[in-house]
């Protein structure tokens, strides 16, 4: 894997935490103007996870590049399992249910 790739990698993972953090703050004022319940605040874990993700992401995108610089525990193919990608579906799962949960009614009015 290239280092240009891995970057580009990297910059998909920050869309989606942008793109949470908009649907966050858009949740906010639909679930105030609604009265519901605060569920937008689980963006901001699915957010915190995926963060997790993303600098795992930047910290692997450096030990592909000189692996002899860092440690055996960090070059193991089981840190980027633990690092990356399993905080990164925890964040999407999230995620994905909140944005059911607000945006579900966009659904139902458009099969009307």
């Amino acid at each position: 894997m290239t280092i240009d790739i891995s970057f580009l990698g990297a910059l998909g993972t920050l869309s989606i935490i942008f793109l949470f953090y908009i649907f966050a703050r858009l949740s906010e004022r639909l679930g105030s103007v609604e009265k519901m319940a605060p569920l937008y605040r689980y963006y901001y874990v699915a957010i915190f996870f995926l963060a997790i993700g993303y600098f795992t992401q930047l910290l692997m995108v450096n030990v592909y590049s000189a692996p002899e610089n860092f440690p055996a525990w960090v070059t193991s193919s089981w840190f980027p399992l633990l690092g990356h990608h399993v905080p990164l579906a925890i964040g999407v799962t999230i995620g994905l249910v909140v944005t059911w949960r607000y945006w579900s009614w966009l659904v139902t009015e458009y099969r009307k």
